[in-house]
């Protein structure tokens, strides 16, 4: 699992934890453990979204769900450049034919299907439109993903609530019926004491629903975009990248072009790694 996923799930468990925890009784009280009120909360949440996606992405949800909670291998943005940069060099001296040889190899699947296209494309038109009709429909993928898991944050809170306003309505109909059997002087204290005991019942339910939406279902949507955007970023990378390597561009202009997706301060580092590695050659180069 992700380290700061699990960082995040500890610390938001544990100070909600001690929160509901009673100092004076030493113990959490019993009353935010209610099955029944969860019950209502799962069971509507994911009714509701069962009722709002086809049962191909409810199928996927478990998927989804891990791949927001597990570590992912994150490419870093130079590597991919320099990595795009060898294979044009490769093609320049080979010929695009020769970058079969490396597709094999090649664990990013756009960048390989990228690659496998531009190879026997030679309309670059025809390439591009590939390229982002590909980017275009993994956007789309990833943000199902998203958009589910928000619904999710949106549907808990809403039987929370729609749990409390059951058991309110269940409370106050049967003190109701309890206190007209006796004097009111004789069971005005006991009711009262029931109807403050059933309202914090009643209002387990919405702490459910607020709490499943805070912290599981709305961060897991927050993540998969985050991840979603970072492979977005290296996708588009890889697609300019593709389109010169196509085009035949000459390595260095295709590199200064790549390296506009990256911040000032690593373009910075990796020139000075660049200026370094060359000095060095030279030095080796004269001895």
């Amino acid at each position: 699992m992700d380290f700061a996923t699990i960082i995040g799930m500890i610390i938001g468990i544990s100070l909600v934890a001690i929160g509901m925890y009673d100092f004076d009784a030493g113990s959490i009280p019993a009353a935010f453990f209610n099955l029944q009120g969860l019950a209502i909360v799962l069971g509507g949440t994911l009714a509701a979204t069962i009722i709002n996606y086809p049962a191909s992405t409810i199928l996927s949800m478990v998927r989804v769900a891990g791949k927001a909670l597990g570590k992912q291998y994150f490419q870093n943005p130079l590597s991919v450049i320099n990595q795009l940069v060898e294979y044009n060099k490769m093609s320049r001296k080979q010929g695009l034919i020769a970058l079969e040889n490396v597709l094999p190899d090649i664990e990013n699947n756009y960048m390989r299907i990228g690659l496998e296209n531009a190879i026997l494309e030679k309309d670059p038109n025809k390439l591009n439109n590939f390229l982002q009709n590909e980017l275009q429909n993994m956007v789309i993928r990833h943000r199902n993903g998203q958009e589910m898991f928000y619904n999710m944050g949106t549907y808990a809170p809403a039987f929370g609530l729609l749990g409390t306003v059951m058991g309110l309505i269940l409370m106050m109909t049967t003190q109701g019926e309890t206190s007209s059997v006796a004097s009111f002087a004789d069971q005005a204290q006991d009711t009262t004491g029931k109807l403050l005991h059933g309202m914090g019942i009643a209002l387990v339910t919405t702490f459910y629903g607020v709490l499943l939406a805070n912290l599981i279902f709305i961060p897991i949507a927050g993540k998969l975009k985050t991840r979603s955007d970072e492979e977005v970023h290296i996708s588009e990378i890889i697609m300019a990248g593709i389109q010169s390597i196509h085009a035949k561009e000459h390595p260095l202009i295709m590199e200064e072009k790549l390296l506009t997706f990256v911040d000032k301060q690593t373009r910075e580092r990796h020139r000075s790694a660049q200026a370094a590695a060359e000095a060095a050659e030279a030095e080796m180069s004269e001895i």
